[in-house]
């Protein structure tokens, strides 16, 4: 069989079979999510992994007890925040990390107890920049928070366009160019939206991720290539939502398959090519001898 011919197979064999509306797995006590992996208690969810009781979050990661954020990685008891790692009881953080007891903050890091702030590291007891004691910084923002919430995005709004804002951001991490949002990563070239990974390249909103390019809303993929919507793949090439594979090559809505090619919506697979069953020795010449015709 050559590629071309495994090619055309493959595509009428996606074509033939039923597509899963969501894409979503592992889920426990979940409603209304799509494209999700391992949820616990969770509510209108979208493109989320490792959460528990999280409602209205898009493209969190290992998140708990979350309302309304998008983007937040690592994170606990946030709402209505976006692009924020690593932080806990807070309101309306953006670019923020590791803050924690802060509201409407932008590009703050390290810190805790902000009120409206932009650009602080390491700071704590600030009110839109201006430094308070503990006492006073507890006094004025009880009396900020009866106050609409309108009124402080556009005070910070207006005091973040007073400092220039760099392009990208990159944080606890190590030869990482050209890349924008990359936490506690190594090795990661053009690179968005990516944490805890290491020696990757062209990846975008991936976690848990080694040794692998051209990834795409994936979690813990290590040696894999032109992936997207997969979880927990290993030594896998174009694959597309799938969970716990490896050894594996076009693959779509597949679970748990090993030294499979070609496969669509199978689960619990070994040793198949375009959905038929062979043996090891079988398997291995017949997916050689398509390799070999690719040009």
């Amino acid at each position: 069989m050559t590629f071309t011919d495994f090619n055309n197979q493959y595509l009428r064999l996606k074509q033939s079979l039923p597509r899963h509306p969501t894409f979503s797995s592992d889920l426990e006590d979940s409603e209304f999510v799509s494209r999700s992996y391992r949820l616990k208690n969770c509510y209108f969810c979208f493109d989320c992994v490792d959460c528990k009781n999280c409602l209205y979050c898009f493209d969190s990661v290992r998140s708990t007890n979350c309302e309304d954020c998008d983007y937040v990685v690592e994170c606990e008891l946030l709402y209505e925040s976006n692009d924020t790692y690593q932080s806990y009881n807070s309101i309306c953080l953006d670019y923020c990390a590791r803050l924690y007891d802060s509201y409407y903050c932008w590009d703050c890091a390290d810190s805790h107890d902000l009120f409206g702030c932009v650009h602080l590291k390491q700071k704590q007891y600030c009110i839109f920049n201006k430094q308070y004691t503990k006492a006073a910084y507890i006094q004025k923002t009880t009396e900020l928070l009866e106050q609409p919430a309108e009124n402080h995005r556009k005070k910070l709004k207006k005091l973040a366009n007073r400092y220039p804002f760099g392009p990208t951001y990159v944080s606890h991490s190590e030869n990482s160019d050209y890349g924008n949002q990359v936490h506690y990563s190594s090795n990661c070239y053009l690179c968005f939206d990516v944490a805890r990974s290491e020696n990757c390249a062209y990846m975008y909103d991936s976690f848990y991720c080694k040794n692998s390019y051209d990834l795409t809303y994936c979690f813990k993929a290590e040696l894999s290539y032109e992936c997207i919507d997969s979880a927990k793949i290993y030594n896998c090439n174009f694959v597309e939502s799938s969970d716990d594979c490896f050894d594996c090559s076009y693959l779509y809505n597949c679970k748990d398959c090993h030294n499979c090619f070609g496969c669509v919506s199978l689960a619990h697979k070994r040793y198949c090519v375009l959905n038929k069953q062979y043996t090891k020795e079988e398997y291995g010449k017949i997916v050689e001898e398509i390799k070999s015709t690719v040009h």
